[in-house]
This record gives structure tokens, sequence and C-alpha cells, in this order.
């Protein structure tokens, strides 16, 4: 049946699809970028806070440490003039110094409590140390100084100084420590919400490239999957993935080059099938007239028409072997059923095979050996298919081989390791000839792929034998590999599965291979 092209659609515009995808790259792109950015804020608004707070205790406590730091001195100083001053009165040394020195120290002292706002404890004692100086510089030195309720009372003093001043540092030390605590605990929640806000960055930009490469290559993996199908010739899977607009966008446009490939395939296939169909009647027609030439039916024949009817029988046969096999490979394709045979023997199969070739193998001077490993089962097998099969393989050894040289035919029987699995009859043909080029090793099984094959003699078919030889496997639930052998010539190995209950494959099933 000839399938008619449907209608195309007109191809849609390609804005849309863009605008999409610089939407999701913006969306996935920007999402990261905004919180790192939230991250970088956060870092920021904390450095200023902590700047604010080292701003305050330099305004604040070090101010005040500054100041009476400079009023405890002023004190001290006085403290360390009288004790020097009485000092030198204990020794005998009856000097005036004490009175030039004292007033620029007094003078200094109360410069420093009038200048600056002092902590109200150390007013007092201040005062006090002002009036003590003021007394003995008022007064004589040595009698006071040597006094006893004046030394106590300047003992007194600095004693209350020490005390008051280590309280004091103490008290500074508390307020600077706890801003100074303030400021490590802004410095560590930025930093700890600055590395959440990264590391949900991260992962959501992990999640979100993950998610966009799962949306993108697993429809590209199915799409080339496809794509590798329909080069292969197979247009029967239908093209449906799930992704993004533009993947599908793709996969309609793919989808689309699919049914045009199948309707031409099948158009092919029916003109294939048709051209054979009209050229087989004639053909035998013809095959029947040459037999009946060469039989003297029509009166009896020199030797030079004798050799011209046997030309024209061979080339007959050559041309109704190519009808048959373009008829066989278009019914395969197609999904036709076997002709299952139960208790099939593939050595039979085989041996009939080797008879329809060893002719033209005695011909060419090419030697055909057979080898026969175990002893193999009778399965359900269509006898005519396989012995085609086989015929084909050995009549390409047999071309490619030179004069002197060999073909193996081997027959091998694997029965299953488990006795549940089914067991499998291989047919291994090896040649000596020059081997399969590089080149054609991965399509030399595609249908009317040929190639000349130097100092062989072999003349250039239209490629169908090795195309047949696998669809007829394939179509047993087997297959026909070409392995990799390593002397030179070619090794293709046909085999088929037998089953423990042995049943013809669906046509469905032998469509998809």
């Amino acid at each position: 049946m000839v399938h008619k092209p449907g209608p195309v659609e007109e191809p849609r515009p390609r804005h849309g699809p863009r605008a999409r995808l610089l939407t999701r790259l913006l969306l996935s792109h920007t999402v990261p970028v905004l919180l790192v950015t939230a991250a970088l804020a956060v870092l920021l608004v904390a450095t200023v806070k902590v700047s604010a707070v080292l701003s305050a205790l330099n305004e604040t406590e070090l101010v005040i440490l500054r100041n009476e730091g400079r009023l405890h001195r002023a004190m001290w100083d006085i403290d360390v003039a009288l004790r020097h001053a009485q000092h030198d009165c204990s020794n005998g040394v009856r000097r005036s110094e004490a009175r030039v020195s004292l007033p620029p120290l007094t003078e200094a002292l109360r410069q420093t409590i009038e200048s600056a706002p002092i902590d109200a404890a150390m007013r007092p004692m201040a005062e006090d140390y002002l009036a003590l100086a003021r007394e003995v510089d008022a007064g004589a030195v040595c009698d006071l100084l040597l006094a006893r309720a004046a030394d106590t009372r300047r003992e007194q003093l600095d004693e209350n100084l020490t005390s008051l001043w280590v309280t004091r540092l103490q008290v500074l030390h508390e307020a600077v420590t706890q801003k100074e605590e303030e400021a490590r605990s802004i410095g560590t929640a930025a930093t700890w919400i600055g590395l959440a806000l990264a590391l949900v960055s991260l992962v959501l930009a992990l999640l979100v490239a993950r998610q966009m490469a799962r949306s993108v290559s697993l429809p590209l993996v199915s799409l080339a999957e496809t794509a590798r199908r329909v080069g292969t010739g197979d247009f029967r899977t239908p093209v449906a993935v799930d992704g993004p607009l533009e993947i599908q966008v793709l996969a309609s446009e793919l989808e689309r080059m699919r049914q045009r490939l199948a309707e031409l395939d099948a158009l092919k296939q029916s003109f294939l099938a048709s051209v054979s169909h009209e050229l087989r009647t004639p053909l035998s027609k013809i095959r029947e007239a040459l037999a009946l030439l060469g039989d003297g039916v029509v009166g009896e024949l020199d030797v030079r028409q004798s050799r011209v009817v046997a030309i024209a029988r061979v080339a007959c046969e050559r041309e109704i072997r190519t009808v048959a096999t373009l008829l066989d490979l278009s019914r395969l394709r197609e999904g036709s059923p076997l002709r299952l045979l139960e208790g099939s023997s593939i050595d039979a199969i085989i041996d009939a095979a080797l008879a329809d070739e060893a002719p033209e193998a005695e011909q060419r001077g090419v030697t055909i050996e057979v080898e026969r490993r175990g002893e193999a089962p009778r399965p359900r097998l269509d006898p005519v298919l396989l012995e085609r099969a086989i015929a084909n393989l050995v009549r390409n050894a047999v071309s490619v081989s030179r004069r002197g040289q060999r073909v193996l035919v081997e027959r091998t029987w694997e029965p299953p390791a488990d006795g549940l699995s089914d067991g499998c009859i291989g047919v291994t043909i090896r040649d000596d000839g020059p081997g399969v080029p590089a080149e054609i090793r991965e399509i030399i099984f595609d249908a009317f792929i040929t190639r000349t094959v130097p100092q062989s003699g072999r003349t250039l078919g239209i490629g169908l034998g090795l195309a047949l030889a696998r669809e007829i496997a394939r179509a047993h639930s087997g297959d026909l590999v070409l392995l990799d052998g390593a002397g030179p010539g070619a090794t293709f190995r046909l085999w088929v599965p037998v089953q423990r209950r042995a049943a013809p494959p669906a046509p469905s099933e032998r469509a998809s291979r």
C-alpha cells in the first residue's frame, strides 16, 4: 500500500522559543547572583555596624580612658614630687625645690580637672591632692612632710588612687570587652548569614544546572537515539520527548522528517516490490525458454549457440536471484510472517546452500570446507529463507577469494547454560580474501552498499545479499555480525536462538528491529 504524503505544517515562529530560553537562562543565572549579592550586602551592613561600634568605643570609653589617664598622671606627678621632697627632708637636706616644683604640677592637675569630664569618684581624690599640694606649698615644706599626719594622709591618698585607678581600669576594660563582644557577634552573625546564603546559592545553582541539564540532555539523548535509528533505516518509532519548548520544536521537526522518510521508504519498498514482481514473471518465462533452447526442443544447437544459451541462462538466473532477493527483503521489512517448519535441520539447510554454490566455487578454484561441532537440535525455522541467507554469505566469500583459497563454513551449537534460557545455533563463514574495508564496516549490512574487491575478479553487485541475510537472521530473533578476525579475510557469524517453546516471532516485533 502506497502512503501519500500528508500535509506539511507551517514552520513555527522562532522568536518564541528564543524568548523562553532567554527567560529561563536569566532566571537560572539571576537567582544565584541575587543570593550572592544579598550575602555581600549582609557582610557590608555588618562591616558598617562593626565600624559604628568601634567608633562609639573610640568616642566614649577610650576618651574616658585617655582623660582619666591624664588625671591619674597629674595626681601621680604630685605624689612623686611629695615623695622626693619627703626623702630629701628626712635626709637633712633643707631645700626649697619642692616649693618651686609643686606649683606647675598643681596647675596641671587643676587644668586637667577643668578641661575634661572625669568620673565622680576621681574628682574628690583629685581635689584632695590639690589641697595637700597647696598646704605643702604654702607652709614649711619639711615640717609638713615629716609630720606623721601628713605622711599618713599622703599614703592614704596614694592607696586610694591606686585602688580607684585599678577599679576604673576594670570598669573600662569591661566596657571595652562588651563593645568588642558586640562587634564580634555582629561579625559572626554576618559571616554565618553570608555563608548560609552562599551555600544556598551554590546548592540552588547546582540544582538549577542539574535540572536544566536533565531537561535538555535527556531529551537530546532520546533525539540522538531516534536520529540514529532513522539513520539506520528504522522509521517506525515515533519521536516523542518531553522537555523545553525548544527541544519539543526540534522533536516535532524530527518527527516530520521521520514521517516523510517513512513515506519515501514505503514508496521505495512498494516500488521495489512492484518492479520485482513485474520482472519475476517475464524472467521465469525467459528461463523456461532458454531451458527449452538448451534441451534442443526447437532444434539441435551447435557449440557456439549452446555457449550463447548457457551465458544467457547464467545471466537470467542471476537476475531471477536478484529479483527474489528484492521480494524477500521487501516482504521481511514489511513484517510478513515466516514460514516456519517444525523439526528443521540446520545441517540440511547448510548442505542445500552449499550445493547451490558448489559449481561456482569449483569454477573459480575455491574450496568450501564444512565443520560441524556438536549435535544441533531441530528447531522451528524457515528453511527456504535461512538457506538463502547462508547461500548469500557463502557466495560473497567465494566471490572475494582467489584460486587456491578456501572458504570455511562452521556450524556450532551452544546449549543453554542454566537450562532455562535459549540455546543458540551459529553458522560462521570465513574466507581468505582481502577483508572488509574499514570505511564500510559500519554500513556493510545496509541495502545497496557494495564495493569492488581488488584482485578477486568479483563483479560489482547491487549490495543486497548481506542486507537480506541480516533481515532473515533477525526475523528468526537472531542476528548477523561481522567479526574482527585476527588474520586476513572476513568472518561473518549468523546465529539464531533455539527457543524452549518455539513460537514464531510476532510481525510487530520483527518490524521494530
